[in-house]
């Protein structure tokens, strides 16, 4: 499997966290099927190799996935992509209300679901599909992406507010935060803020900082491979270890030494940061 990270244009970087590709060949015989954990990222995505299914956790829901995507915010047990041809995939990762803020999609319509770009983005969403479908490398990608987004800047000049601080300081401190704390240093009531959160990020700030400190299990798993569990409980802010294998549960459906047993490539990629 290829995996490749672009860094975005200084102009982007308080929207765009990162460009990415993944590219490999998997058979109907030996398909390539891999976990989408609930995360703070958010992304947009374009297939330019053959089309691939999305097939939720429980499996009542299969979709075929043929172009451009909002990959809404994963919040619930996971998701699987599951690939039985040529895997190709290009992504911009945003960071937390960067899509909220280029596009005006509120957020809470794409939690636990994908959009059609072209619908969601509009004639971004085409041109995108269009011109990285028909690039012939990966730079012609990013270019393609970075002119489109710096142009959408341009255009909408969006101006960042006390929600996105808070989005930032929960993934920051990953997930460790009062939101008591946040509600008053963002001169908003609770109400305000959940409400305002819920538009521009697509959760709750209670539920964001949750899962952004679910992240951070999984940054210190992937560092670690034979981790103390105690100690990660400790590091991460959970009251003890049966805390946190109840949170790594609600999140995945395993428990964290399980987890680690099936622990892949796909997996190290998307929680490195």
């Amino acid at each position: 499997m290829k995996l490749l990270r672009f860094a975005p244009a200084p102009a982007l970087a308080d929207f765009v966290e990162h460009y990415w590709v993944v590219e490999d060949q998997a058979t109907p015989a030996q398909p390539v099927v891999h976990a989408v954990l609930p995360a703070t990222i958010q992304s947009i995505i374009v297939v330019f190799g053959e089309p691939y299914q999305t097939i939720t956790y429980d499996g009542r829901e299969v979709r075929d996935i043929r172009a451009g995507l909002v990959l809404g915010r994963v919040t619930t047990k996971r998701l699987y992509l599951h690939q039985t041809g040529r895997v190709g995939i290009f992504g911009v990762r945003f960071h937390s209300t960067g899509f909220f803020n280029l596009f005006g999609v509120p957020m809470h319509e794409a939690t636990d679901t994908t959009l059609e770009l072209d619908c969601a983005a509009g004639q971004f969403g085409r041109e995108l599909t269009r011109r990285v479908q028909e690039a012939d490398s990966h730079a012609a990608r990013v270019q393609a992406a970075e002119a489109l987004l710096l142009a959408r800047l341009n255009q909408v000049q969006p101006r960042l507010d006390a929600v996105d601080f808070v989005a930032a300081r929960i993934v920051q401190q990953h997930g460790q935060v009062s939101i008591d704390a946040l509600v008053q240093v963002s001169n908003l009531s609770l109400r305000q803020l959940e409400r305002r959160f819920l538009a521009k990020v697509g959760t709750s700030p209670k539920l964001y900082a949750q899962i952004a400190r679910f992240g951070h299990v999984c940054q210190l798993l992937k560092e670690e491979p034979r981790p103390e569990w105690v100690d990660v409980a400790y590091r991460c802010g959970y009251y003890d270890q049966a805390h946190l294998i109840r949170e790594f549960r609600r999140f995945t459906g395993e428990t964290p030494a399980a987890y680690l047993a099936h622990y892949d490539e796909f997996a190290r990629f998307f929680w490195a940061r």
